[in-house]
């Protein structure tokens, strides 16, 4: 991700957004946090924009070491701890012993 346009600050043309956001700072007593209203809406839309497979590719990456928990927080919220935790169940089923569970006559 080094020496992409996310280097620094995410910035965009706001317009009647930017103008919406200065409106209510001044209607809302004790203003608004347009900082952050900004960070939770991106993170709210960059979830929505995950469709399986990126969420799939998103948790592999972490499990990689290749992004941070932080950064696949982000991506993933609460389904990244469910997703870990399928994948610990999923291991110890593989992992389990079945021989206890075949019959021992030969005939069934």
């Amino acid at each position: 991700m080094s020496g992409s346009s996310y280097d620094k600050t995410i910035q965009f043309r706001a317009g009647a957004e930017k103008a919406a956001a200065e409106l209510l700072n001044e209607i809302h007593i004790g203003g608004v946090n347009v900082s952050e209203l900004a960070r939770v809406g991106l993170v709210e839309m960059l979830r929505e924009s995950l469709d399986e497979q990126d969420k799939i590719e998103v948790y592999e990456r972490y499990s990689r070491g290749e992004i941070t928990e932080d950064v696949a927080q982000v991506l993933l919220g609460e389904k990244l701890d469910r997703m870990a935790e399928e994948k610990d169940s999923f291991e110890a089923a593989i992992e389990r012993d079945t021989s206890a569970f075949l019959s021992g006559s030969d005939g069934e």
